[in-house]
């Protein structure tokens, strides 16, 4: 995370630094990333990166929690007005949400088809295992609201359901790419073909959890 000398910048700096940075990692991937183009494209020496980030990993991971927060932000009006959804309807438009951050971000896009790519490395791992706990977290909130109106079964182990729904939704987009996409990345414009595979994820956890399953 970032050092105090980072976090007390101007904010034009600050915010110059971190776009730069995500043009970077967008453009070359993270092991290809270069520490000097960015510095160079900001005009700040090089010695001054490492007073504020320890080194490459650092100043990546810091972008990603950046982006998780603005994506949570994007996703509030959702969020606050979950009581005219059921649980199963929130998260549709949850994940049309961040389909829809996704359009206006870009380069955001293409940092994430890195993770898509990069199964197995390490800055993936610590990735993919802080985001799944965050989503992890709120989902278990959702899934007690849900309980309470009778929407989902009482019986489930939050813990699971939570932590397997949080799975499936980032599944659901390496799916599409890899798949769908055969790894190009473009989410420009939203397409059928991802909201087929939410309905279908959707239609899956209703007929797992919910209180009124169609007969089998």
């Amino acid at each position: 995370m970032p050092k105090e000398t980072f976090i007390n910048l101007p904010d034009g700096k600050r915010q110059l630094i971190e776009k730069e940075a995500i043009h970077e990692f967008a453009v070359s991937g993270y092991d290809k990333a270069s520490i000097s183009r960015i510095v160079e494209r900001c005009r700040i020496a090089k010695g001054s990166f490492y007073q504020y980030f320890d080194d490459k990993r650092d100043l990546f991971l810091y972008l990603i929690n950046r982006v998780s927060e603005k994506k949570l932000e994007f996703m509030s009006s959702v969020l606050q007005n979950q009581n005219q959804y059921d649980f199963f309807t929130l998260n549709r438009e949850l994940f049309i949400a961040g389909l829809k951050f996704a359009e206006k971000n870009p380069e955001l896009i293409l940092m994430a088809n890195w993770l898509f790519k990069s199964r197995g490395h390490p800055v993936y791992n610590e990735i993919i295992g802080v985001g799944l706990q965050n989503a992890q977290n709120v989902y278990k909130k959702l899934l007690r609201y849900a309980i309470s109106r009778g929407e989902v079964r009482g019986n489930i182990d939050l813990d699971f359901v939570s932590h397997m729904i949080s799975s499936m939704n980032f599944s659901i987009v390496e799916y599409y790419f890899q798949n769908i996409k055969k790894g190009k990345a473009n989410l420009q414009k939203i397409d059928e073909g991802i909201i087929k595979l939410v309905d279908l994820f959707i239609d899956f956890i209703k007929n797992g959890i919910g209180t009124h399953r169609k007969d089998t």
